[in-house]
């Protein structure tokens, strides 16, 4: 696939069907093709800017159709890659654009991290770092990295568009939803990478893809909304976790201080009107509430009979199955208890205003029941043998700066001080999850273990690496002249490759 083709199927798939596909007027696409129903899609708007300067001033250009977008990508740096409902000028010469605020957003396609360094070189010798923190623990994959003057700007994009809708109090409860994720997603970013941009706008404006901005590009690796959300919600929780046993707050065993015995937690238990919502919805109640009954040591029966009666209590309950695996994942160990900001989260989009403020109030004692340190436990939680085992792996295969490492289980469990039985479920569970890739090796030979991360890289190097050979022959067929046109299509980077080898080559000839 050609680099402009690329660019045009990254557009396309972020956007998803957020504008129309052809322009009203003045189309190139046969009138035929236009009246076509499927193609008939909600009209929004996106802007678009022909270079940060413009951009800094609103100076930029309205689109309502992937057909406009598509004739005029290439002469713009920057856009809006979420949709908003409308845009307008706000001069009669057309200029400057109004409307870019979360209130007019109509449909939240992707979050984007815009992670700033000082120079482009230090921008490209950072790239395997900004990739490993891309990943998110492992868990995400990002579908799209540009690169910026001097960074990056990673995407991660929903595999199906966030729909916003305002709630009957005024409330944006998919638009508060985005805005924790992404505010997890940059604080999650700004621990590993000092030079991410944690001010940013979360549904602002982000370079365009183009055939010359383009790092990394993988259609298939959309991210599932609710998804994320679980994992911001389980990152936030760490964090509040971290910041306690930060300032020595100790958990004082009370009777009150049970999640499931806060005031807010009746609240949301007693309600019948939680619908479908996006964000704040029947699964994120149910998710909530099944972590603060883990937190208060219900047992996970009883949990599922609490819920189950909640759930059956709703004006549009869940399917029986899904309410038991949404137990299952907040009983799963990976996770502590319910968070403070869900927790207001769903009081502000459920419970009638003058009910929430007397929740809210009665509700600000304790919201953690923050674990012993590590190092003062006997026994560790699942998740953190595994978060051993990534650390590990990742650590031996950069050490070996190969793909893979080679090593035995019981070398392992004698490394991590890790029982076999701990350590055989920690790894197989690993490996369902896609996140580790095992070998066995024959006689002798140890087992060889591969991180997703690092087989990623691995077939990056390789698409790399292919890519330059084939425009490397490409250039040595065509004539001098005709060379530097097809040089012209190579990065930097690959511009340099390809001279240092045909130094080789005059070398070899010599």
């Amino acid at each position: 696939m050609s680099a402009m083709k690329t660019a045009q199927q990254a557009i396309d798939l972020i956007l998803h069907q957020g504008l129309r596909e052809t322009k009203a007027q003045h189309s190139n696409v046969l009138k035929l093709e236009k009246t076509i129903p499927e193609k008939q899609n909600k009209q929004g708007a996106i802007a678009m800017y022909r270079s940060k300067a413009q951009m800094a001033k609103s100076w930029g250009t309205i689109y309502t159709s992937k057909e406009a977008v598509y004739d005029n990508y290439t002469n713009s740096t920057h856009w809006t890659p979420n949709i908003f409902n409308y845009l307008t000028y706000t001069d009669a010469a057309k200029h400057y654009v109004k409307g870019t605020k979360e209130q007019n957003l109509s449909q939240i396609n992707t979050l984007v991290v815009d992670v700033d360094y000082g120079d482009t070189e230090e921008r490209q010798a950072k790239f395997a770092e900004v990739w490993d923190t891309a990943m998110l623990d492992v868990q995400f994959l990002p579908t799209l990295i540009l690169a910026t003057t001097k960074g990056y700007h990673i995407y991660y994009v929903f595999d199906e568009p966030v729909f916003v809708r305002r709630h009957a109090n005024g409330k944006l409860p998919a638009v508060r939803a985005a805005k924790a994720i992404a505010k997890s997603l940059k604080q999650y970013y700004a621990q590993k990478l000092p030079a991410v941009d944690v001010t940013c706008n979360s549904f602002g404006v982000f370079r365009v893809p183009r055939p010359d901005n383009i790092e990394y590009f993988e259609p298939k690796m959309t991210v599932d909304f609710q998804a994320l959300m679980t994992w911001s919600i389980n990152f936030a929780n760490d964090q509040h976790q971290i910041k306690a046993q930060t300032t020595q707050r100790s958990f004082k065993a009370r009777r009150t201080s049970r999640q499931i015995d806060q005031p807010w937690f009746q609240a949301l238990i007693n309600q019948t009107d939680i619908d479908q919502n996006v964000g704040y919805g029947r699964h994120n109640t149910i998710f909530t509430l099944a972590l603060a009954c883990y937190s208060s040591n219900v047992s996970q029966v009883q949990c599922f009979d609490i819920l189950d009666e909640f759930n059956s209590n709703l004006n549009h309950p869940l399917a029986t199955q899904h309410v038991q695996k949404v137990i299952n994942d907040a009983y799963s160990g990976q996770f502590h208890a319910a968070s403070r900001e869900y927790v207001n989260a769903l009081l502000e989009t459920w419970v009638p205003d003058a009910d929430r403020r007397v929740y809210l109030q009665r509700s600000q004692t304790i919201w953690y029941k923050y674990a012993k340190p590590r190092s003062e436990r006997v026994n560790s939680h699942v998740h953190e043998w595994q978060a051993d085992l990534m650390a590990y792996f990742n650590q031996r295969i950069f050490r070996d700066n190969n793909w893979f490492t080679r090593t035995s289980l019981r070398h392992i469990s004698q490394e991590l001080n890790i029982c076999l039985g701990s350590l055989t479920k920690a790894l197989k569970d690993l490996i369902d999850q896609g996140l580790v890739y095992r070998e066995k090796g024959s006689g002798r030979q140890a087992t060889k273990f591969a991180t997703r991360s690092s087989l990623l890289q691995h077939a990056m190097r390789l698409q790399r690496q292919q890519r330059l050979n084939y425009w490397i022959t490409v250039a040595r067929l065509l004539e001098p002249s005709e060379e530097l046109v097809a040089l012209q299509q190579l990065s930097l980077d690959d511009r340099q490759d390809h001279h240092h080898n045909a130094q080789l080559s005059l070398l070899d000839t010599g």
